[in-house]
């Protein structure tokens, strides 16, 4: 049985396509953008503290208004981020299904498509 070319090409087929679903649920998996430091404007601030001679008063609130617009940019990262991933997954998922239906009409000779489907129904992730 291990000297069918077909087998072999079955093997290869699936275990290239749970290679490529284990390598898309670890990429694909959300991550959290890491924040800047906090003080990422550090010698932006000093430059400009020293430029214009800012008494304490107005280098504090200059270095507020820093944090506070790398919060601000750290946000809007995110939400490109996010809005990219959720525009990203319902192509994937087609590419997935594209993908397991040439498997199983192309690789896979007809009597064998039965045992593929029940198998595929075993694997919730790909469908």
């Amino acid at each position: 049985m291990l000297n069918s070319v077909r087998v072999w090409v079955l093997l290869l087929a699936l275990t290239s396509f749970a290679a490529g679903i284990g390598a898309g649920l670890y990429l694909g998996r959300p991550t959290a953008v890491q924040p800047a430091s906090a003080e990422a404007f550090e010698s932006y601030r000093s430059a400009f503290s020293r430029e214009f001679q800012l008494d304490p008063e107005r280098s504090r609130l200059f270095g507020e208004l820093l944090r506070n617009y790398q919060r601000d940019l750290d946000a809007a990262r995110e939400r490109v981020l996010a809005a990219s991933r959720s525009e990203l997954e319902p192509e994937l998922a087609e590419l997935g299904q594209r993908y397991r239906r040439w498997i199983r009409d192309h690789v896979l000779p007809p009597e064998q498509r039965a045992s593929f489907d029940a198998r595929v129904r075993d694997w919730a992730p790909i469908q």
